[in-house]
């Protein structure tokens, strides 16, 4: 797992797992459950103090991000604008 989402067009995403998720969801990404890798795919996962979120930009990634014994929150979306901000 290496590129990660900090910022949208709107600025900064913050820290936590509400701030990443409404940024997001506000800079035009669709909330989704995937069941398999799919194109644009951001996991943003909550680590308790602060989120992290994940650009699956490969099935490998998809199925790091989405590992059955990892019990942290999830939610995922599909964005189009994250090759733009994933670094």
């Amino acid at each position: 797992m290496g590129r990660y989402v900090n910022h949208t067009s709107k600025g900064s995403l913050g820290s936590s797992m509400r701030e990443k998720c409404n940024g997001l969801l506000e800079d035009g990404a669709a909330e989704v459950h995937p069941t398999k890798f799919v194109e644009n795919l951001v996991c943003v996962v909550d680590n308790g103090p602060f989120a992290a979120a994940g650009f699956c930009y490969s099935e490998s990634e998809f199925k790091a991000f989405n590992q059955q014994d990892d019990l942290r929150h999830r939610r995922w979306f599909v964005w189009e604008k994250v090759k733009e901000f994933a670094s």
